[in-house]
């Protein structure tokens, strides 16, 4: 068909997907409803595969984006679901058994913790039928435990900081982030606007000098980063918001910092109540 098959892992999902010409997108379901309920898991397969998920591993530890962002959510997190990394410990990928994921698999691939999306050239009916048609017998997990499920406790969000000093470095990787909010809460698209409003920077790009950040003015003025990134990361009832920067010049991290804070409070009023972030300006 000329497809394409892949499938990742978040913190709060794993996903399953095909890109295709919209005459193979009932094959396409086809596939993946047959990886989602006849998996063989042959002790072969999972040998293999824990063979790559370390390797991967090797890969992301060396990926300083990825590592500061872990240690962003281990940091804001603490001790809870969100605060831990989506590969896991190393002495769990090489425990992990063929009745663990038998076990996983059975407890939560049920028809309530899942959805079938499509976008494109596919008729909605259509994919109401496909669903029917290879999920329809997919049992319920008797009681509704969504992630999403309002009696589920929210994730304590915890200011805190994690710093970890390394002079053979030649690049200090920071990570600023305030408690953002989850996919359904009102200020979602605001926190959108905000995120866009601060924008990326990259003083190797063409275009940079002329950015109409002003965060991106002062830290280009004044040579503090090399580049930046703002994000806004939303999970299902809370999130987080804020700035990754890349800097040679370790001599000003604390000017840097201290306008990253300057853009916190020139966007933000937080309420200290119930810990809400607001669009001030």
């Amino acid at each position: 068909m000329g497809a394409h098959l892949n499938a990742y892992t978040a913190r709060e999902q794993t996903v399953y997907y095909a890109r295709c010409f919209k005459q193979d997108a009932p094959a396409c379901v086809d596939i993946i409803a047959d990886i989602l309920q006849n998996s063989k898991f042959e002790t072969s397969a999972i040998e293999r595969e824990r063979e790559v998920i370390l390797r991967e591993q090797e890969e992301v530890d060396k990926q300083f984006e990825e590592v500061v962002f872990d240690h962003l959510h281990a940091t804001a997190f603490p001790g809870q679901d969100l605060g831990r990394t989506i590969l896991g410990p190393k002495e769990n990928i090489l425990s992990i058994k063929r009745n663990d994921l038998t076990d996983y698999i059975g407890k939560n691939y049920r028809a309530d913790r899942m959805v079938l999306v499509s976008a494109g050239g596919v008729p909605h009916e259509e994919v109401v039928k496909l669903a029917e048609k290879h999920f329809g017998k997919v049992p319920s997990s008797g009681t509704y435990t969504n992630l999403g499920d309002s009696h589920k406790p929210k994730p304590r969000f915890v200011g805190s900081e994690v710093r970890i000093r390394d002079d053979t470095m030649q690049h200090a990787h920071i990570a600023l982030a305030v408690e953002g909010v989850g996919h359904k809460h009102p200020d979602y698209w605001t926190m959108l606007v905000m995120q866009a409003i601060v924008g990326n920077w990259d003083r190797a790009l063409g275009s940079a000098p002329h950015l109409g950040s002003r965060f991106s003015s002062i830290v280009a003025k004044n040579g503090l980063a090399n580049s930046f990134m703002s994000f806004s990361t939303s999970y299902s009832d809370t999130g987080l918001w804020g700035i990754y920067l890349v800097t040679e010049n370790r001599v000003q991290i604390d000017d840097l910092v201290h306008f990253c804070l300057r853009v916190f409070h020139f966007f933000y009023n937080v309420n200290s109540r119930n810990g809400l972030v607001y669009l001030c300006r």
